[in-house]
């Protein structure tokens, strides 16, 4: 191939191809989580985020650049999971923001581009770390501006950006010693390696991808459970939840954002000054469309009647909660107002939590929250889903809970989408979200719960039984598949044969002598009769003054998750 210019076409295929070949290679990404535990996920989510862009891309196939790689940003940041996922979003965020406004460019500015990416992409770290993606990104940016310095082509330049990324990844270990500890590279380095190789296939005659049933890139749906107070109805004042894109050239994204404050409310208008997603929640959206069709061409027009909406969730009860994430819920429409109908005003304070496991979910709902999201290990909710399911919450503000620290850059994201007053408690572990819950005292004012929920989190330690999904080491720790793993607080502290055993190992070295209360959450895999083994063997080990509760949480991959406080 000897393309001296990329446009929005070539672009199409180099995302696809990527797509496609980063699918092929998710599992072995997933297997370099520096821990070989079962629920490495890198690979898988930033396959998820990129699919959603290659899917955006190939929908509308656009001659444009610009247009391109602006519909790649949307697609990767509405699909985006994890911290690897949401980073992969702003490294296209960066790329398209070089690209606005450009029809094509000629092959060195594919290096000014990557410029633009590493730029967005640590921008929104909050505490880069090299050894990272990020790194790895730096130097294919390095690699793509000395090509294109020397009048490479488009593959050329790409060719010269694998290369030093890869040489950098290589060098990963050597930056994090937790990488060599482990014996790995760092897995979203790898995962970018991947979907730059993928790239280049699509320039390669004997490797060209085929474009054939590109459009059916699938993405799956997060499972949704709720409290029945999320099914309320609400006194909506503004009962049109509209929402679209706007195209245009120099679109003022502060002055529509201004002059739209009056027609709703939940107001948010993102993008940039060629292409701009607007939400708002209004009873006038056709003065809406009205008003931002003066700046260009609306796409993508939604608008949903959610006091209807809230009547019928009434009556489909639990059956809403998955078609509200999963898009296949029944909206309501323009002809038919419903001003006036009997509704429930809004609770003042909602909560939002994500678990996996049955009996997770059925604690989390009794400890007061609202909806409980299904996921974590091995399937993070994605942005867009995490906004769509903050958004059905009847309340004026929300309280978050990831349990999770792969979710949280994700959550960050779904906040800035919903357009609600949404606070987010770091939680990484289900034990700190247990309790974090029991902390909140939500007659009080919101700063008030967020200073307790943050004691609550640093009182409560951790501790996790799973299983060695690969050889491997960590620190003095050597693990063969199989082993089972015994961690406490994120770090693994024995390797053994059973899980019963390990437990009472980690427990005895997790518990400190002003501890009161062990709670032991089951998983999947554990009877009952064996889960009330294994408590009364840790009861066994530790003072009578510690309490020792059993739950069946119904996790899968960890045979028991453990809270000391």
């Amino acid at each position: 191939m000897t393309e001296q210019v990329l446009d929005g076409l070539l672009f199409r295929d180099l995302i696809a191809s990527s797509s496609e070949h980063l699918q092929e290679h998710k599992a072995e990404v997933d297997a370099l989580n520096v821990f070989p535990v079962p629920d490495g996920d890198t690979g898988t989510n930033m396959y998820l985020t990129l699919s959603a862009a290659a899917e955006s891309v190939v929908k509308e196939t656009p001659a444009s650049l610009s247009r391109a790689s602006e519909l790649a940003s949307h697609g990767a940041l509405m699909g985006a999971r994890g911290n690897s996922g949401v980073i992969l979003s702003q490294i296209f965020r960066g790329i398209a923001r070089y690209f606005a406004g450009k029809d094509s460019v000629p092959s060195w500015e594919i290096g000014m581009a990557f410029d633009e990416a590493v730029s967005t992409a640590y921008k929104a770290v909050m505490k880069p770390v090299e050894g990272t993606i990020l790194t790895v990104l730096r130097g294919m940016r390095d690699g793509a501006k000395d090509a294109g310095g020397h009048g490479q082509t488009v593959q050329g330049v790409l060719q010269a950006s694998l290369v030093r990324g890869q040489e950098v990844l290589e060098t990963t270990p050597e930056m994090l010693p937790v990488l060599k500890q482990a014996g790995v590279v760092d897995a979203g380095g790898k995962g970018l390696v991947y979907i730059l190789e993928g790239a280049l296939l699509a320039l390669s005659p004997e490797g060209k991808r085929s474009l054939a049933g590109a459009e059916s890139y699938a993405v799956p749906v997060t499972k949704v459970a709720t409290h029945a107070e999320a099914l309320d109805t609400t006194d909506i004042v503004f009962p049109y939840d509209t929402q679209f894109l706007l195209r245009g050239t120099g679109l003022p994204l502060a002055e529509i954002r201004e002059n739209l404050q009056s027609y709703g409310d939940s107001l948010l208008v993102v993008g940039s000054d060629s292409l701009a997603r607007v939400h708002v929640h209004t009873k006038v959206p056709g003065e809406v469309l009205t008003y931002c069709l003066r700046y260009g061409a609306l796409s993508q027009v939604t608008i949903d009647n959610m006091v209807e909406q809230a009547q019928e969730a009434m009556t489909l009860n639990t059956k809403r909660s998955a078609t509200a994430v999963g898009g296949a819920s029944s909206h309501g429409t323009l002809s038919a107002p419903t001003f006036g109908l009997p509704v429930t005003p809004p609770k003042e304070t909602g909560i939002v939590t994500v678990v996996a496991g049955s009996g997770l979910t059925e604690i989390m709902k009794s400890l007061g929250c609202d909806l409980v999201i299904e996921g974590g290990a091995t399937m993070n909710p994605s942005t867009a889903e995490l906004a769509a399911a903050v958004k059905t919450v009847n309340a004026k503000k929300i309280i978050f809970l990831p349990n999770n620290g792969n979710i949280f850059l994700a959550a960050k994201q779904a906040k800035k989408l919903t357009g609600r007053n949404m606070y987010i408690i770091p939680t990484k572990t289900i034990p700190q979200g247990v309790s974090a819950l029991l902390s909140l005292n939500l007659s009080m004012d919101m700063e008030h719960n967020l200073k307790r929920a943050a004691k609550a989190i640093k009182r409560v330690r951790t501790g996790e039984v799973t299983f060695a999904a690969r050889n491997g080491k960590f620190g003095k720790h050597v693990m063969r598949q199989g082993d089972i793993l015994g961690l406490i607080d994120g770090k693994v502290e024995m390797v053994g044969k059973n899980p019963e055993e390990t437990l009472v190992s980690i427990v005895s070295a997790m518990v400190r002598p002003d501890h009161e209360i062990v709670t032991i959450y089951r998983g999947k895999d554990v009877t009952q009769e064996t889960g009330e083994g294994a408590a009364m063997a840790v009861r066994r080990v530790l003072s009578p003054d510690v309490e020792v509760e059993l739950q069946d949480g119904g996790q899968p991959l960890y045979y028991y998750i453990v809270s000391s406080e």
